[in-house]
């Protein structure tokens, strides 16, 4: 049970979330009513599915990860899961600077008549406004990024399937219980307390849902 429970750690590392959000819609079919399909990121051309791939794996994983492995190597971290409170500002502040790096690239590079624009916009605010949180509150608390990670997937499949017509409604329920797993796997663990695994989500869930709604009323 241990071994599974880091093996889930590690699949859901929190840095991944928003590569596996933007993956599902895009990759995994769903169609809105609209015959112009506005808001249906399955519907995008293939190049700019890949442009967002690019961008999303870049500034949300690769770029947050060298930061933690190199701040490892100089020992300001004892292990990449960050397991202490302390040794995770500097590294969450690292990953608010690429977080607002990849929103200002998308705002200033994707038309807003793309499909699914405003879902893309709406993901990196929610997850810019996520982290934004998590790291007021390491600053005093610790509170649990793998239940934020799995808040900001559930809340982004949670927000674009409400919009579509057809959709796989099972991916949605399993990204539901997927996070009762993630956080059952870091309690057992004895990584967290049930409170800050549930703020966690919540914080990621309730980011994605407000960072969504933002592009929808007013852009």
């Amino acid at each position: 049970m241990k071994i599974f429970s880091k093996v889930l750690s590690w699949i859901f590392l929190p840095l991944l979330t928003p590569v596996y959000a933007v993956a599902i819609a895009m990759y995994v079919e769903s169609w809105e009513a609209d015959f112009y399909q506005g808001e249906s990121l399955f519907s995008l051309d293939p190049r700019a599915k890949e442009f967002f791939m690019y961008l999303f794996t870049s500034f949300s994983f690769l770029a947050p990860a060298l930061t933690v492995l190199f701040l490892q190597t100089r020992g300001s971290v004892s292990s990449v899961m960050m397991e202490k409170r302390t040794e995770r500002i500097v590294p969450s502040i690292m990953v608010v600077l690429f977080g607002i790096s990849l929103l200002t690239i998308l705002l200033f590079k994707v038309p807003e008549f793309l499909p699914g624009a405003r879902f893309i916009f709406g993901l990196s605010l929610g997850s810019l406004i996520s982290v934004i949180v998590c790291t007021i509150l390491t600053f005093r608390w610790k509170v649990s990024l793998h239940a934020t990670g799995m808040g900001i997937l559930t809340g982004f499949l949670y927000m674009y399937y409400s919009k579509m017509l057809i959709f796989p409604l099972w991916i949605l329920i399993l990204a539901f219980i997927a996070s009762g797993i993630v956080m059952s796997a870091r309690m057992y663990l004895k990584l967290h307390t049930l409170t800050q695994l549930v703020v966690g989500f919540a914080i990621g869930f309730t980011g994605l849902v407000l960072g969504i709604k933002f592009f929808f009323a007013y852009y």
